[in-house]
């Protein structure tokens, strides 16, 4: 009995740090404009909260779907409006005059309706079409497992990535329209998802993972493979080879972040940051606003500098991390459900 709740503790221990890195990597990504660093960065990290999310819905799986529906009611779709209202107010009554020009054309009709479509085209909410994201996923792969043939439902993932990854890939690049509640990104990380509870199933993480040495072989082996996924991507004409490659590199640098996460030693910051990444994605872009704002107005520090250097955009994402620290400390304290937690789960 107590090694099995040792092993729980340890899991719990490596995904709070996959999360803590994974979503300040995502503040960082958002901070700069580095093309390498951002092509990295976005190649893996949100994946890997999918991926994680898989890893932990075993109790979520065999749960009756009107329970499945209020507990992710409750955890992501609260937290979505809840925050989006935050972040309206804080657009209506400071972006809106002084923000870029596409937020200050942007009519109020025209942000609620973004809103309530829950996609990642809304500018100033952009991180929290996850939430919504999630939700579909999490959902559709809740009706998968109620399919009994194991084929059947691998070969209904397996068609639904192919679309999805295009999608999730070209979107932005090609200006793709974003669909209800991203359905569309769905399809993508339905397959992050699934691979993660599969691997928690099977106990791969710590079947494969097992040792320093092992770890690093496969960080070693993984980055490996992207570097030459990215050089291949970069010199395709392809659009299949390109597809082809994209998916090598987010799995290949999801599997070394993963190798790494359970390379590190439990640390509470770590942990503390892992326990609270729905407010840290949140309201970090918000936070970085700030900052460049008052180091334009006050320092005359121009936003480009900050994008084009990667010290600057680390150390003021440690800062927009530690600004957010006293607002998750209020927030779990009196407003937990703002977060999707239960004022039990933080006694």
């Amino acid at each position: 009995m107590e090694l099995r709740e040792s092993r729980i503790t340890k899991r719990i221990a490596w995904i709070d740090i996959c999360k803590a890195l994974a979503i300040s990597l995502v503040a960082l990504g958002h901070m700069q404009s580095i093309y390498l660093v951002n092509e990295t960065i976005f190649a893996f990290a949100m994946p890997a909260f999918f991926f994680l999310s898989g890893y932990t819905f075993e109790r979520s799986a065999n749960a009756p779907f009107l329970e499945l529906l209020r507990k992710k009611f409750c955890s992501l779709v609260i937290p979505y409006f809840g925050f989006s209202a935050i972040l309206f107010a804080f657009w209506f009554l400071v972006r809106r005059n002084f923000g870029l020009s596409y937020e200050t054309h942007a009519t109020v009709t025209d942000v609620l309706m973004q809103i309530l479509c829950g996609t990642n085209s809304t500018f100033f909410v952009t991180p929290l079409w996850f939430l919504t994201c999630l939700f579909v996923v999490e959902i559709l792969f809740w009706c998968l497992l109620r399919i009994r043939k194991k084929f059947l439902r691998v070969t209904i993932i397996a068609l639904l990535f192919i679309p999805g990854l295009i999608y999730w890939t070209y979107m932005d690049m090609l200006q793709l329209p974003h669909v209800f509640w991203n359905l569309d990104q769905a399809c993508f990380f339905l397959s992050c998802l699934a691979i993660g509870f599969v691997s928690s199933k099977k106990n791969l993480a710590e079947k494969l993972l097992y040792s320093l040495k092992c770890n690093l072989f496969v960080i070693l082996t993984s980055v490996l493979v992207f570097s030459l996924a990215l050089m291949a991507r970069e010199r395709t004409t392809s659009l299949l080879t390109f597809v082809a490659m994209q998916a090598m590199m987010t799995f290949s640098s999801l599997l070394a972040f993963v190798a790494i996460c359970k390379s590190i030693r439990e640390r509470a910051v770590l942990n503390f940051i892992g326990q609270n990444t729905i407010t840290i994605l949140a309201l970090h872009i918000m936070v970085q606003s700030i900052l460049r704002g008052v180091l334009f107005k006050v320092f005359h520090v121009a936003p480009e500098w900050i994008e084009s250097s990667l010290l600057v955009s680390v150390v003021l994402t440690i800062v927009t991390i530690a600004a957010l620290v006293p607002v998750i400390l209020l927030i779990n304290r009196f407003t937990p459900w703002l977060a999707g937690k239960r004022l039990s789960a933080l006694k």
